[in-house]
């Protein structure tokens, strides 16, 4: 039986529902912090955002290249697997916020 926290597998990479809820909730009450919505990047970029396998590492990365790399998901301009539809979710202001955050981690 499926797992009910899943929302969609696709080429092996799991999205849980907690992502796109943390997301969502977002819109509908206070944005949620960088943090909150980082939590959900161990999923994929494992413990730490230290990165698995062909997913890269996201910890200490330079916060201008992460702007860079979400907005370019976000606008279809760089190639992804499931970036590019979690970063459509993103807003400005949680971009700058995330690549800060990774940036100092």
């Amino acid at each position: 039986m499926p797992d009910p926290r899943e929302a969609e597998n696709v080429k092996g990479v799991t999205i849980p529902l907690a992502l796109m809820a943390t997301l969502a909730a977002g819109s509908a009450l206070a944005a949620p912090t960088a943090e909150t919505i980082a939590r959900n990047c161990v999923v994929c970029h494992g413990p730490k955002e230290a990165g698995q396998l062909e997913i890269p590492k996201i910890a200490n990365y330079p916060a201008r290249k992460m702007v860079e790399m979400l907005t370019g998901f976000r606008a279809g301009q760089k190639e992804a697997t499931i970036m590019d539809r979690i970063a459509k979710a993103l807003t400005d202001e949680q971009i700058q916020a995330l690549a800060a955050y990774f940036a100092n981690q």
